[in-house]
Parts: C-alpha cells; sequence; structure tokens
C-alpha cells in the first residue's frame, strides 16, 4: 500500500543525531482526560523520547495533555523526526534489529496523524511546498518493472519520510511510464528506484535513460542486493544507496547538489 504523506512544514530542516539531553526533568501529571501533563521544552523532548523508545502510549498520552493540543505542528513534528533521527543512527550502528526500527517508525507515523489532524492540516501542509527548487525534498520511489520484492523499499521510504522528505511511493513492479508520470505530476526532485533481481536492471537503465531525456533536473538514487556504485555509476545513476540508514545522507547530498547548480544558474534575461 503506498505511503501517505501527512506533510512536513516549510523549510523543515534536515535533522542529525541528537542526543537526548541529560539532566532534563521531564515534569508530568496525569489529566482528567486521561493524557500527560508535560511543560514547554520538556513536551518536546518527551515527544522525541516516545518515539525513540517506540512508546506509543506515551505518545498518545502526551498529545492528549493540555499541552499537546497547543503545539505549534513544526515544532512537534521537528521533536518526532529527531527521535526518528537517533533510532535510525542506532540502526546503522547495529545497536538495534530492522523490527525495533520499524516500531518506532510506526511511532512517528501515528505522531504525524495526530499532529496533522489536531491541527486540521489533512495532510495538506507540505504539498504546495516545494515549488522552490532549491528547497525540493519530493522523492519518488519505487520497485522497477520485473521485480515484486519490495520490503527493501518499503523501508527506505520510511526511513526517507522520517528523515523529512515528501514521499511518493509508486509501488513495485512498476513500469517506465509510471515513474515518468509520477517525476511530471510530483515535481520531484529525486527518483529512487530499486530492486533485488539482477534480471530488472536494463528495466531500472530504461528508466534512468528516459528520465535524462524528460526530466534532465531529477536527481537519480538507486539501490538493491545486485547493485554497487560501480554498477550504479554504469547505469546512469547519480547517486547509490547501500542501505536504508545511508538512503537520507545520499539523497541530501542530491538535493544540496540540485541546490548549488540552481544558485549557479545565470539569471534569465529580462525583456
Amino acid at each position: 500500500m503506498p505511503l501517505q504523506w501527512s506533510g512536513l512544514p516549510k523549510n523543515t530542516p534536515e535533522v542529525r543525531l541528537v542526543p537526548a539531553p541529560r539532566g532534563v526533568s521531564v515534569r508530568r501529571a496525569e489529566t482528567a482526560q486521561g493524557g500527560t501533563e508535560v511543560k514547554g521544552k520538556d513536551l518536546l523532548l518527551a515527544l522525541e523520547e516516545a518515539v525513540f523508545n517506540r512508546d506509543s502510549a506515551a505518545l498518545g498520552s502526551l498529545l492528549a495533555g493540555p499541552d499537546g493540543g497547543s503545539l505549534r505542528p513544526g515544532e512537534a513534528i521537528r521533536a518526532l523526526a529527531r527521535g526518528m533521527e537517533r533510532v535510525r543512527c542506532r540502526l546503522r550502528d547495529r545497536e538495534i534489529a530492522i523490527p525495533e526500527f520499524l516500531l518506532s517508525i510506526d511511532v512517528f507515523r501515528e505522531g504525524l496523524r495526530k499532529i496533522s489532524g489536531a491541527a486540521g492540516q489533512g495532510g495538506a501542509a507540505g504539498r504546495g511546498d516545494h515549488g522552490d527548487e532549491e528547497e525540493n525534498r519530493t522523492v519518488v520511489i519505487g520497485v522497477v518493472e520485473g521485480d515484486t520484492h519490495d520490503m527493501g523499499k518499503n523501508i527506505v521510504a520510511a526511513v526517507l519520510e522520517a528523515s523529512g522528505y515528501r514521499v511518493v511511493d509508486v509501488g513495485r513492479d512498476v513500469p517506465r511510464d509510471v515513474f515518468l508520470s509520477a517525476l511530471e505530476e510530483t515535481r520531484a526532485s529525486i527518483l529512487a528506484l530499486s530492486t533485488m533481481m539482477s534480471t530488472p536492471l536494463e528495466n531500472m537503465r530504461e528508466v534512468i535513460q528516459w528520465t535524462r531525456r524528460l526530466h534532465p533536473d531529477v536527481k537519480i538514487l538507486v539501490g538493491g542486493a545486485p547493485l554497487d556504485e560501480r554498477i550504479a555509476a554504469a547505469l546512469g545513476a547519480d547517486g547509490y544507496a547501500e542501505s536504508a540508514v545511508t538512503a537520507p545522507e545520499e539523497a541530501s547530498r542530491l538535493v544540496a547538489k540540485t541546490r548549488r547548480a540552481v544558485k549557479a544558474a545565470p539569471a534569465p534575461k529580462a525583456g
């Protein structure tokens, strides 16, 4: 099932590993509504910790508390993202396993749904905020035609979403024209292609070639079992992600490359 974008606020910065501050006293009190009352910065820290600790119950209680409804959506989402980034780094360092990582993703997404619902955004935030190519963090992702293995792609999509990207998941066994149509409709800055098999590599090459012709500004990121940096370059891709935990860094590199190209482009002449 395709991922549903809940929307990040415009200019949400990329998050990095941020250790939880030590010695911060989190003041909690049960409310009459059954939520948890936590004040100020402690509430944001508690939201971060709920994602980090895979604690869905704590997340729900915090957001149901009296101060949960007064949170600014952008601040709350960034707190959730900080927790998710800490979890991602633990997975990268092999301190946790993928099942634990996926549980944190579930808590993160639950928080996004509740925050956007409480703000009455209905997922609209972020959809129209990517017209400026400098800040375009939209990714179209899918498994190329000929391959129905999508677990790895799903994890990469979730990690990118948790890292602040708008993710448009077009599924598995995806024909070339579906990718091209998605790029046209979303104006994405990155196309992420995946396969776990060697036989669809020619299909991947074809998608890359047509993307170059029709969407020359789109950066192409590839990943999957039969790929490495050398093969990715031979196929014409701009980047290669060895795993889900390295995908955000590689995507960020491609976004930065696009940003530099935009800034370096000569300004159009008037009249």
